[in-house]
């Protein structure tokens, strides 16, 4: 990996905080800079699983992904991600908090933790991750929505725009 490629890696300064994101094949990794200290969020594919190209980690199955937050487990629960928006929601378990990441419309998802509102993340044209925070997330934030946002993408189309795709793509050209 040539970590001076743009493509796979990223920095941004916003407030008194970098945020770096790397992504290689099968893993991202998120160093938060703020205060003096570092955090560290890594999302990671694991056991080989069927890689789905539309995925940016390349799988949603939760027994071939792995978060870890500061060395410390995150419990992951991906949805599906089929054809309801719902489905492509992502719950993140990390030291008594819950982190719900689900598409707010078919190019941003917002992050909750405990129910309230943290920031809403798109994917920029260059791949990057682009987050609208609300308020003062904590470093531990920016790290888990950065990771989620890398690995699963922003956004998702409404059933119905799913629906039509699906049906278009199934009629016989003439």
């Amino acid at each position: 990996m040539n970590a001076a490629d743009p493509s796979e890696r990223e920095t941004a300064v916003t407030d008194a905080r970098i945020v770096d994101v790397e992504q290689s094949d099968g893993r991202v990794v998120v160093r938060v800079l703020a205060a003096g200290t570092t955090t560290v969020a890594v999302v990671e594919r694991l056991h080989d699983p069927r890689v789905h190209p539309h995925i940016p980690i390349g799988t949603r199955e939760r027994q071939h992904l792995r978060m870890m937050v500061d060395d410390i487990p995150v419990r992951l629960r991906p949805g599906a991600g089929r054809y309801s928006r719902h489905s492509y929601r992502v719950v993140a378990e990390h030291e008594g908090h819950a982190y719900l990441y689900r598409p707010k419309s078919p190019d941003t998802s917002r992050l909750l933790r405990d129910g309230f509102r943290l920031g809403d993340f798109t994917i920029t044209s260059r791949g990057e991750v682009d987050a609208d925070w609300h308020g003062e997330p904590g470093p531990v934030d920016v790290a888990v929505g950065h990771a989620l946002a890398a690995a699963f993408g922003a956004g998702a189309n409404f059933f119905l725009v799913s629906l039509l795709d699906l049906v278009s793509q199934a009629e016989p050209a003439h």
